[in-house]
Protein backbone atom coordinates (compact mmCIF):
# COMPACT_ATOMS: atom_id res chain seq x y z
CA UNK A 1 0.00 0.00 0.00
CA UNK A 2 0.96 3.41 -0.84
CA UNK A 3 0.90 6.25 2.13
CA UNK A 4 -1.48 9.39 0.63
CA UNK A 5 -1.66 11.19 3.75
CA UNK A 6 -0.91 10.88 7.18
CA UNK A 7 -1.86 12.80 10.23
CA UNK A 8 -1.24 11.85 13.86
CA UNK A 9 -1.92 13.49 17.40
CA UNK A 10 -2.11 11.46 20.42
CA UNK A 11 -4.67 9.80 21.12
CA UNK A 12 -6.29 10.23 17.68
CA UNK A 13 -4.24 8.93 14.05
CA UNK A 14 -5.56 9.36 10.07
CA UNK A 15 -4.31 7.68 7.20
CA UNK A 16 -5.39 7.00 3.62
CA UNK A 17 -4.07 4.53 1.37
CA UNK A 18 -4.10 3.62 -2.10
CA UNK A 19 -4.18 -0.19 -1.89
CA UNK A 20 -2.31 -2.26 -4.59
CA UNK A 21 -5.84 -2.97 -6.70
CA UNK A 22 -6.35 0.74 -6.73
CA UNK A 23 -8.73 1.51 -3.68
CA UNK A 24 -8.87 3.98 -1.29
CA UNK A 25 -8.43 2.63 2.07
CA UNK A 26 -9.30 5.00 5.52
CA UNK A 27 -7.90 4.24 8.64
CA UNK A 28 -8.66 6.31 12.19
CA UNK A 29 -7.44 5.11 15.30
CA UNK A 30 -7.74 6.16 18.82
CA UNK A 31 -5.39 5.21 22.27
CA UNK A 32 -7.83 5.77 25.34
CA UNK A 33 -6.90 4.30 28.39
CA UNK A 34 -4.17 1.90 27.19
CA UNK A 35 -6.61 0.60 24.23
CA UNK A 36 -5.77 1.03 20.57
CA UNK A 37 -8.95 1.06 18.25
CA UNK A 38 -8.77 1.35 14.25
CA UNK A 39 -11.06 1.52 12.07
CA UNK A 40 -10.54 0.58 8.92
CA UNK A 41 -12.98 1.85 5.87
CA UNK A 42 -12.59 0.80 2.11
CA UNK A 43 -13.71 3.83 -0.32
CA UNK A 44 -15.98 3.50 -3.23
CA UNK A 45 -15.22 5.86 -5.50
CA UNK A 46 -18.04 7.96 -4.91
CA UNK A 47 -17.33 7.96 -1.11
CA UNK A 48 -13.77 9.00 -1.92
CA UNK A 49 -15.00 12.10 -4.52
CA UNK A 50 -17.44 12.98 -1.79
CA UNK A 51 -15.37 13.26 0.87
CA UNK A 52 -12.77 15.26 -1.62
CA UNK A 53 -15.79 17.72 -2.44
CA UNK A 54 -16.39 18.23 1.56
CA UNK A 55 -13.05 18.64 2.83
CA UNK A 56 -11.94 21.27 -0.52
CA UNK A 57 -15.51 23.54 0.58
Amino acid sequence: MKTLFQTGKEPKTLVLERTEDGRLRLVVGLKKLGAVTMLEYFLEPEEARGLSEALTK
